[in-house]
């Protein structure tokens, strides 16, 4: 048995009930462009099984759906079963109201009608385990966007997960103006799915694959360290990479000394999984920021994509600032913002 081999199963006792702070040494590669190097990394794994059930998954636990009978949306309920931990799922949909000022004893045709629809896609939702629960919500102006973030901050949901598209751009386009805003005012985090291309030889819906198997952490090394935001992530997956691009500097010299920091402190970033090791990955590209997590993520087949919306040089405010609509737009891989709470 090799040392690899060795130190896993060391890891994997379930007699520990420890933090082991060096337990596994991984091999881990440095993409730098054409070059490749080799570093390694120190995993953390927690053996305790107490600490695993009481911290798993909390950002799970009430998902906020906003169904608007799209494709992407009949998509989303298909990939329910893919995210564990759920105990209450809400399917809200936006009407408008035919008033001024919606009122309970006034009828609204279209309201009865989403309310019946909706009843029907519950059915659909085979989660014995789960609670589902169904609202219309009925306005009389504004923007669908804000009615979302309103019933988010009322049912105090830990996810918002949707379709990146929409029925269209007359009804609800999803990523043009409701994603988007709820990607920039979101109080919570926000996963966002897009079904893939459906295969012409056949009429069957496209499945969903796991999207939690293998996970890249993009990171621009901003604070708060993305690292300490991923404990519910983390415990379902089998393997990360971390990644960060290089997207300045004037001179050869700039950029080669930018790519040894991004090195350093990539080499730095410790992941800490619950029970389990990690296989941990580490990327430097040198490009355009959305670009490269695009290009990487389908050369690497890669399951979900994952970025932070905290700290104000936070990854995710670089894509809103240029690059949203190419990463919303382009990316085949479901991307995961996530916010800090408190």
């Amino acid at each position: 048995m090799d040392r690899q081999a060795q130190a896993r199963e060391k890891n994997q006792n379930p007699d520990h009930e420890f933090i082991t702070r060096t337990p596994h040494i991984e091999d881990t590669s440095i993409y730098t462009g054409d070059k490749t190097e080799t570093i390694h990394r120190n995993l953390l794994t927690v053996l305790n099984k107490d600490f695993l059930k009481k911290e798993i998954a909390h950002m799970f636990t009430k998902v906020l759906i906003p169904y608007d009978f799209s494709d992407d949306a009949e998509y989303i309920i298909r990939c329910l079963k893919t995210i564990p931990q759920i105990r209450e799922v809400i399917l809200v949909h936006i009407t408008r109201s035919l008033y001024l000022v919606p009122s309970p004893e006034r009828e609204n045709p279209e309201a009865d009608y989403a309310r019946l629809r909706l009843e029907k896609v519950k059915e659909m939702i085979d989660m014995p385990r789960s609670k589902v629960r169904v609202l219309i919500e009925e306005i009389s102006g504004g923007e669908i966007s804000d009615a979302i973030i309103r019933v988010a901050e009322r049912e105090q949901v830990s996810l918002i997960l949707m379709g990146r598209r929409g029925r269209g751009v007359i009804e609800t386009l999803l990523l043009g103006s409701t994603a988007w805003d709820i990607l920039r005012f979101g109080p919570t985090h926000l996963l966002l799915v897009h079904p893939p291309d459906d295969d012409p030889k056949t009429s069957s819906p496209s499945p969903c694959p796991e999207i939690f198997t293998r996970a890249m952490i993009c990171t621009d090394f901003s604070k708060p360290d993305i690292e300490t935001l991923l404990s519910d992530i983390l415990p379902l997956v089998s393997s990360v990479d971390l990644f960060h691009v290089v997207s300045k500097g004037d001179t050869d010299e700039e950029i080669g000394r930018a790519m040894k920091e991004a090195e350093e402190k990539l080499k730095n970033i410790v992941i800490c999984c619950p029970e389990k090791s990690i296989q941990v990955r580490a990327h430097v590209r040198i490009g355009d920021a959305a670009d490269e997590i695009i290009r990487f993520s389908e050369e690497e087949d890669i399951s979900l994509i994952v970025v932070k919306s905290t700290g104000s040089r936070g990854l995710v405010h670089k894509i809103i600032g240029g690059t949203t609509e190419a990463v919303a737009r382009n990316a085949k891989k479901p991307l995961f913002i996530i916010r800090k709470s408190g």
